[in-house]
């Protein structure tokens, strides 16, 4: 588990606007609530290792990348 941490959500959020995605967009592609990626941007939850290639995936960039300080 990656835990949380104001870095990551804070990738997250970047990559998510840079794709022109809005957060029920990139929780449609990967299939979760809409909540779940508010929470994990925002440092509140835990992404575990298993999924962080499928968010990387959604994205468009490499699981480096939502980890970067």
């Amino acid at each position: 588990m990656i835990e949380p941490t104001t870095d990551l959500g804070r990738n997250i959020r970047r990559l998510r606007r840079a794709a022109g995605l809005t957060q029920p967009q990139l929780a449609e592609r990967l299939g979760v609530q809409q909540s779940v990626v508010s929470e994990i941007e925002t440092g509140r939850r835990s992404l575990s290792v298993a999924r962080l290639d499928a968010w990387a995936r959604a994205l468009s960039c490499r699981p480096a990348d939502l980890l970067a300080d």
